[in-house]
């Protein structure tokens, strides 16, 4: 089992032919966003500390968990990311904290309406191999991490629906008091200073 693949990470504060469809629910979150869910996984709370959304299913050991950060909450702390950079800081500690991890190029895609950057990654806690897909989605008002787990031998079984999870991700209408300062405009110098001195 190796539902604690996660819960040593520090974040930013990632199915066979003859297989019955999966039918999945739609949970939203905390008038956020929505994410649709396998409904062979149930909710929990101990995955990750800094997560809006944890759900998982010890039996068949997949897991799932979305942690969103406010871009609000960001601009106070003089926090300027990018989706690309955002990305990158969100994935390293994953890479860090597993044995010879390995991630995939990321792929560009549109969620929804929204930037999206989506990868795998490969490698072993406490000698199981195992299996992650992360999905880093920007918004006007947050970015979200989706981060889906499972065996790395249970690959073929979930990732169909590991792929469903995070393409079917939706911000749920936020107000527009909720969306980050805009950047100040760069003070113009001085006439006397932008004019050059006669010669």
């Amino acid at each position: 089992m190796i539902r604690k693949l996660l819960v040593s990470i520090a974040v930013v504060s990632l199915i066979s032919s003859c297989k019955k469809e999966t039918a999945f629910k739609e949970v939203k979150v905390n008038e956020h966003y929505s994410i649709s869910t396998p409904d062979y996984m149930q909710p929990c709370v101990d995955l990750h500390k800094d997560a809006s959304f944890q759900y998982q299913n010890t039996d068949k050991d997949i897991y799932a968990i979305v942690i969103d950060e406010r871009k609000k909450t960001m601009a106070n702390y003089d926090l300027d990311y990018d989706l690309r950079s955002y990305f990158t800081t969100a994935s390293q500690p994953i890479l860090e904290t597993i044995k010879n991890g390995k991630m995939s190029p990321a792929t560009e895609k549109k969620i929804n309406g929204n930037n999206a950057l989506v990868s795998e990654i490969n490698g072993k806690f406490d000698d199981i191999d195992a299996y992650y897909k992360i999905g880093i989605i920007e918004t006007p008002y947050a970015f979200y991490q989706i981060l889906t787990w499972t065996r790395a031998d249970k690959k073929a079984e979930f990732e169909p629906d590991m792929d469903t999870m995070i393409e079917s991700f939706k911000e749920l209408p936020q107000p527009e008091s909720e969306l980050p300062a805009p950047a100040p405009e760069p003070e113009s110098a001085p006439d006397s200073v932008k004019a050059a001195p006669a010669k």
